[in-house]
């Protein structure tokens, strides 16, 4: 258990590493109940059950390797997979001012893109040429971890028992299984980490509000095309990969 200024925090678990090699089942949805329809991954909402189906139908072409592009091999696409957790870790900093929305970009191509995050695409862009998944919750978690093939790769840790985490959850409530005992135990509280803690609160409260896609308590991954134009009419361009994410930090009270 961790607790952030006098509050019990649940960084995510961490599960065995599960191989990534694994093909996973390609994210589907299904109906809340019978009077809506809605997207669990993007929360579109359907009229009927015939618009969500036609929607799962439609991801599952975006999942396919458009014509041309090369096959990646299994090897490279692996510790590709390595050099993302690396850039991830890099913006899990320690200190409870530093935590919140945060950006990774990593140069990538198209085809690395689609080796590494195949059946797990759900927004794709004709226009634009940008992809786009959304995790999320435990689940997300799940699968995350799946696809690094590591448990550690959204969570990094600190001297003085301190800890910073990417958060997939906008629940702010205690856990429902913290334990009783530690409840009970006094512990000294930080006046300026319970002011960070307000402010985070209310920073996570008015992304809900707002109609921001980048939204607090979910990781967005997205791919695109960046060009470069010089005076003399050269263009060149690169492929990359965007992760957002925010973080929170907590500290882990050690009881005597």
């Amino acid at each position: 258990m961790t607790q952030n200024s006098g509050i019990i925090l649940s960084p995510p678990n961490t599960p065995p590493n599960i191989p990534s090699n694994i093909p996973p089942t390609p994210s589907t949805s299904s109906p809340i109940n019978t009077n809506e329809y809605k997207c669990n991954v993007c929360q579109r909402k359907f009229k009927n059950k015939a618009g969500l189906t036609r929607h799962n139908t439609t991801i599952e072409k975006y999942n396919i390797l458009r014509a041309g592009l090369p096959t990646i091999p299994t090897n490279l696409t692996e510790l590709f997979k390595g050099d993302l957790v690396y850039f991830i870790h890099r913006r899990l900093p320690n200190g409870f001012k530093n935590a919140g929305k945060k950006t990774v970009s990593v140069a990538c191509s198209e085809s690395q893109f689609h080796a590494i995050f195949k059946n797990h695409i759900h927004f794709y862009s004709r226009k634009t040429g940008i992809y786009r998944c959304w995790f999320r919750g435990k689940e997300g978690e799940q699968k995350l971890t799946q696809i690094f093939g590591r448990a550690n790769w959204g969570i990094k840790y600190y001297n003085q028992n301190q800890r910073t985490f990417v958060v997939l959850t906008d629940n702010q409530s205690l856990p429902e299984q913290t334990s009783s005992h530690v409840l009970d135990q006094k512990s000294e509280i930080n006046p300026l980490a319970v002011a960070i803690t307000k402010k985070l609160g209310a920073v996570a409260l008015k992304s809900k509000k707002t109609s921001n896609k980048y939204k607090y308590g979910e990781m967005v991954v997205e791919w695109k095309n960046k060009h470069d134009k010089d005076a003399n009419g050269n263009i060149c361009s690169a492929g990359f990969i965007y992760f957002h994410f925010y973080t929170k930090q907590a500290y882990i009270y050690n009881f005597s």
